[in-house]
């Protein structure tokens, strides 16, 4: 299946992004390169929501780059 702006609508991607938030919750204080490397890798996913305008990914994706700035 293919990612595109449409499934945005289907309610699946908010789902994602709203579990996505709690995990990035439950990870504050964790200094691990896989942490840094999980939260990259759904950065990386959550690029063609992004550009959709989705403002789900778009908060979601200002945390992530947050999280990883302050694990540096």
């Amino acid at each position: 299946m293919t990612w595109n702006c449409s499934y945005a609508q289907t309610g699946s991607v908010e789902q994602a992004c709203a579990t996505w938030s709690r995990a990035i919750d439950h990870m504050d204080g964790v200094q691990s390169n896989r942490t840094r490397k999980a939260v990259g890798n759904m950065r990386r996913d959550l690029a063609r929501f992004r550009t959709c305008g989705l403002r789900c990914a778009v908060e979601l994706d200002e945390r992530a780059r947050g999280f990883l700035t302050a694990r540096r």
